[in-house]
């Protein structure tokens, strides 16, 4: 077995062993709580901050927190990812986002929040 199937077959049984979600990204393996949203990416591209989520679960919407003037401020995301724009340079962007599900004539069944953050340059 080759080292990188080596790795490969060690992160999917510590996923089953420890009932996380994983990603593989640039050669390190995040280990996402399974009952949440995990984030795949979080960069700055130009004035740009974007951040992509999934989950394990089929989400049929995803709520997103982000910080602005005078407090935060909640919106609903479909698309699994979320831009912030016309960000400042040195200063930290966090975003959090639960996965919820509809329910007819109730409200919406959510994930406790996942959080992640930027530091852009």
């Amino acid at each position: 077995m080759n080292a990188l199937n080596a790795r490969f077959l060690s992160v999917i049984l510590t996923c089953l062993s420890l009932s996380f979600c994983q990603s593989a990204m640039a050669g390190e393996v995040n280990l996402c709580p399974a009952d949440r949203p995990c984030f795949n990416e979080a960069y700055q591209s130009g004035d740009r901050v974007i951040f992509r989520f999934t989950g394990v679960s089929g989400w049929d919407f995803y709520n997103v927190r982000y910080q602005v003037r005078g407090g935060e401020k909640q919106v609903e995301n479909r698309s699994g990812s979320f831009t912030l724009k016309n960000i400042q340079p040195n200063r930290v962007y966090t975003i959090k986002v639960q996965g919820c599900n509809s329910r007819f004539l109730r409200s919406s069944n959510c994930s406790p929040w996942s959080e992640n953050s930027v530091t852009t340059r």
